[in-house]
Formats: structure tokens, sequence, C-alpha cells
């Protein structure tokens, strides 16, 4: 179980916030101005749906019981999203088959991170794979709205991020942040923000659903009325 923590760090936001910052940093000192914007976009677009998804179960309840899905999964979403453009990002640009190989790669991890959330049973399976679908609906978009100008277009020669300082930040941050442990509060921030917006006093929760499943099909009991029937009297 322990090997299913590990990869579930991966998509941990102590992990990819700041992925995605460096990510964002280096978009803007290269003078790509237009996927600096197209990114932060999207993400932030992904980011603000998958929040609205998980206040909308703990504050109120809403959800799809069918299928149980009670909002997004966040580690899924963020992996699927910020990974295939990062490792894309770092590949020689000279080289576009190593960044679509780059990409590909960062995919797999994310599958991989979605995967981990079933067994360790923090998501059902419908959480995870909306979660995944939103992320690379995120950086597939971006990969191929922003792939062509990359080739046709190199930024100027100052403007050039030295390659070697950011490989070093970001392989630092990939290789120390699972490995530490450490993770972001961000369910119970989420929990927090929730009840106090619904004023409930404790998280909606999966169980609540079949409490009240169970009480819309349960018969009502039965009324007891005194007798009306009429006494036999001799005659």
């Amino acid at each position: 179980m322990w090997h299913w923590h590990l990869i579930s760090r991966f998509g941990d936001a102590a992990l990819l916030l700041p992925c995605a910052a460096l990510l964002l940093l280096s978009l803007c000192h290269r003078g790509e101005w237009r996927a600096a914007r197209d990114w932060c976009l999207a993400f932030a677009a992904a980011a603000g749906l998958t929040l609205a998804s998980k206040l909308a179960f703990i504050g109120w309840g809403i959800g799809v019981p069918a299928l149980d899905f009670t909002g997004f999964s966040g580690h899924s979403m963020m992996a699927a999203s910020v990974l295939p453009v990062l490792l894309h990002r770092l590949a020689p640009g000279r080289r576009p088959r190593l960044g679509w190989i780059a990409a590909t790669l960062g995919a797999s991890l994310a599958l991989l991170v979605g995967y981990s959330r079933l067994p360790l049973g923090a998501h059902s399976l419908s959480e995870v794979v909306g979660g995944l679908a939103l992320g690379f609906a995120v950086s597939g978009g971006y990969l191929l709205a922003t792939a062509p100008r990359r080739r046709q277009r190199r930024p100027p020669r100052w403007r050039r991020s030295p390659r070697a300082p950011l490989l070093l930040l970001i392989g630092a941050l990939l290789l120390g942040v699972p490995a530490s442990g450490a993770h972001a509060p961000t369910e119970q921030w989420i929990e927090q923000i929730a009840l106090y917006l619904s004023g409930r006093a404790r998280p909606f929760q999966r169980e609540d659903w079949q409490r009240r499943e169970a009480a819309a099909i349960a018969p009502p009991a039965p009324s007891t009325f005194p007798s009306t029937a009429p006494s036999s009297s001799s005659v």
C-alpha cells in the first residue's frame, strides 16, 4: 500500500502548484505571453470547477449518487493538467518528438496518480475518471494549441531561460516533495469553507446518501385507530 501513497503524492498540490507557478514564470520570462495566458486561464478554470464540485457536495450534498460521484478528484485533475505540460516544456525545443515523448510520460504518470486514489479509498472510479478527463482537457488543449507556435518562433536570445537551474529546481521538487511526505491541507480548507458557506455543523458524507435513500423507500409506520366496528347485541 505504501507505493500507492508515494505515487499519489505526485498529484498533491504541495508539489504541483509550485511546478505550475514555475511553468508560468518560465513562459513569461521567455516572452510567450499568449501561451502563459492560455495556460493560466485553462488551469484556473479546471481548478475552479473541481473546487466547486467539492464544495457543492460537502456543503449541500449535491452529487450523482447513481455514479457515486461527490466531486472531481483533485489529485487526478492536478496531475493530468500539469505533468504532461511540464515535462513537454522541459524537453529540448529543437526536437519536437522528444517533447511529445516527455508529454506522454507525464500523462502516464498522471494516470498512475489517478489510479492510486482507488486502492487508497480516496475516490470512486467516476471521480477519478472525471478528474483525469478534466485535467487532460487542459493539458491536451494547451499542447495542441501552443506546440505549432513553439516550433515556428523562438524567443530572442536574451529571453531564453537557462535550462539547467530550472531542471534542477523542478527535479528537486519532483523527488523531494513526494519522498518527504509533505502535503497541502487542501481537503481541510475546502471542508471549512463549505461548512461556513452552507451553515452545516458537519460535512455531508456518502453515508448520508444511503440514509436519505433508506428514508425515502421505507414504508410508512402503520397508524392505530380506535375500533369502530359495531358491537353485536342480543335480540
